[in-house]
C-alpha cells in the first residue's frame, strides 16, 4: 500500500545548512483536501506554535496522541518539516548566521503605515519599496510629502517568515478521529477524498 506513495522529508539532525533528513512515506499527498476545508472555522482552531514546539508535542497536547503529528502537518499542507515548520529561536539564529555573512545588514526597505487627517490609509505598511520612496498627499489643509520607509535586515526578514510559519490551524479534537478514519479509507481505497466546510460534508468517493 505504501510503495507508490510520495516521500516526506523530515529533519532529524545535522547542521543548519546541511541537515540530516529522514525520508518517509507521505500518507496524505494521495488525498486531495479542498481549500474550503482548510479554511473552515467549524472544523479548525487557530494555534501559534511556541518556541521549540514540535508537531508531536502539539499532537500530544491537543489529541493526546503523539502519532497524530501527521494530522497537524497535513492540516497545514506541510511536506518538508525542515523548510516549512517554524524554527526555534536557537535554530533560527543558527540558520540565519550560517546563511548570511552579516544578517544585520539591510535586505530591503518597507513602508510603514501613513494615514491622513481623516484616518484614511495613504500608504499601507509592509510594501517593499526603494529607500528613496516618497508620497505626497493632502492632509486636510496642507500638502504633505513623506518618506515612510524603514530598513529590514536579513535577520528581521527571516524572523518575520518564521513568525508567519508559526500561525497554523488544527483540526478540532472532536473531529480528528473521524478525519483519521476517512483518511485511512482514502489511502486503502484510492479515489478522491473530499472534505467540506461542515462535518456532514466529509465523504469518501470511489
Amino acid at each position: 500500500m505504501l510503495k507508490n506513495l510520495p516521500d516526506l522529508i523530515y529533519t532529524i539532525g545535522g547542521s543548519v545548512t546541511n541537515p540530516t533528513v529522514l525520508v518517509g512515506k507521505n500518507l496524505w499527498r494521495r488525498g486531495e483536501i479542498v481549500d474550503e476545508y482548510r479554511s473552515s472555522l467549524l472544523l479548525f482552531d487557530e494555534h501559534v506554535v511556541k518556541n521549540g514546539e514540535k508537531p508531536e508535542d502539539i499532537a500530544t497536547k491537543i489529541y493526546d496522541n503523539p502519532y497524530y503529528n501527521w494530522v497537524v502537518l497535513v492540516a497545514n499542507g506541510i511536506i518538508n518539516v525542515y523548510e516549512q515548520w517554524p524554527k526555534s529561536t536557537r535554530q533560527l539564529n543558527e540558520y540565519v548566521f550560517a546563511k548570511y555573512d552579516n544578517p544585520q545588514t539591510t535586505k530591503h526597505y518597507e513602508t510603514y503605515e501613513v494615514k491622513d487627517a481623516l484616518n484614511n490609509v495613504i500608504v499601507p505598511a509592509g510594501k517593499v519599496v526603494p529607500s528613496s520612496f516618497q508620497v505626497t498627499y493632502f492632509d486636510g489643509s496642507t500638502t504633505v510629502t513623506a518618506n515612510p520607509v524603514v530598513s529590514v535586515s536579513y535577520y528581521q526578514y527571516e524572523d518575520k517568515l518564521n513568525e508567519e510559519k508559526a500561525k497554523i490551524q488544527l483540526i478540532k479534537p472532536q473531529f480528528v478521529e473521524q478525519f483519521v478514519d476517512v483518511y485511512k479509507k482514502r489511502v486503502k481505497q484510492g479515489g478522491m477524498l473530499t472534505i467540506g466546510a461542515a462535518l456532514s460534508d466529509i465523504t469518501t468517493e470511489k
